[in-house]
């Protein structure tokens, strides 16, 4: 009877850990919030700074950066999508990154369009790396971040992540800092606004695009307005340029004190 007793009570213990050792951290892996595509809409609404004189402080990484987009066949793939162009971005100083492939033209510097043929094999890999729409619709900030370490250190290089959100918004010394180093930064959003920004003689104009869903980008850039009248100084508008991954807006300005910003980490590769 005793043994009996001892073989059911190893039974349940081992039913306990099979069910809640599996099952626990799948539960705090699904609290992650998922990042898919999410359509830009344009709002139409736009706003005017106008102005007697303007400083335009502005800087981005050496020959810009790759502004790859939507490819058919893989759906809610807005993390694998940043993660490609990030691949090709770094693929420029650490050769072999995207094979037998040079993602920008060695003559100028400049990044090359995406091409089929060697960035789609990129993005397959690290749609599957990234445990692409297996929990739930696209990926969470850790599997995006787990899967592009592992593409990156399956090439022999090393990755790293810094994070440069401060507060609830970005940390714009830490990003431009990034970004003046060669270095591009990941951008994790709630639904929110980009920005297109329109340059006249006298005024400014931005105009408001929505991205309506859980989005991941990517910064390469920055631009910071300081707007000056009789009076002086009297507004500074600060944005990162950010490759946005859709095919109707490849690039657009974020505000770096948006409210929508959920997580931001400086790619370190080495």
């Amino acid at each position: 009877m005793k043994k009996l007793i001892y073989v059911v009570l190893v039974l349940l213990l081992l039913v306990s850990v099979s069910v809640f050792g599996a099952w626990a951290p799948i539960a705090q892996a699904e609290t992650e919030l998922r990042y898919a595509d999410a359509p830009i809409v344009s709002t139409l609404a736009s706003t005017q700074i106008y102005y007697t004189s303007r400083v335009i402080d502005e800087g981005e990484t050496a020959g810009g950066a790759p502004l790859y987009n939507y490819s058919a066949g893989y759906a809610n793939a807005c993390g694998p999508i940043a993660g490609t162009a990030i691949v090709a971005f770094y693929d420029k100083y650490y050769p072999e990154l995207i094979p037998d492939w040079e993602s920008y033209y060695p003559a100028t510097g400049k990044y090359r369009l995406q091409v089929t043929t060697y960035t789609t094999p990129v993005l397959s890999e690290l749609y599957t790396l990234m445990q692409t729409n297996v929990k739930g619709d696209g990926v969470s900030e850790s599997e995006f971040k787990t899967g592009l370490q592992t593409y990156i250190t399956n090439r022999g290089y090393s990755v790293s992540y810094t994070n440069v959100k401060s507060g609830s918004s970005l940390n714009y010394s830490a990003c431009k800092a990034a970004i003046d180093s060669n270095k591009v930064i990941a951008l994790f959003i709630k639904p929110g606004i980009v920005y297109d920004i329109w340059e006249y003689s006298d005024h400014d104009t931005f105009v408001e695009n929505t991205i309506a869903g859980n989005h991941i980008m990517y910064a390469y850039g920055y631009f910071q307005l300081k707007y000056y009248d009789s009076t002086g100084l009297f507004r500074t508008e600060t944005f990162l340029e950010v490759s946005v991954g859709q095919p109707a807006t490849t690039f657009a300005y974020y505000k770096v004190d948006s409210s929508n910003l959920e997580a931001a980490y400086v790619v370190n590769v080495g």
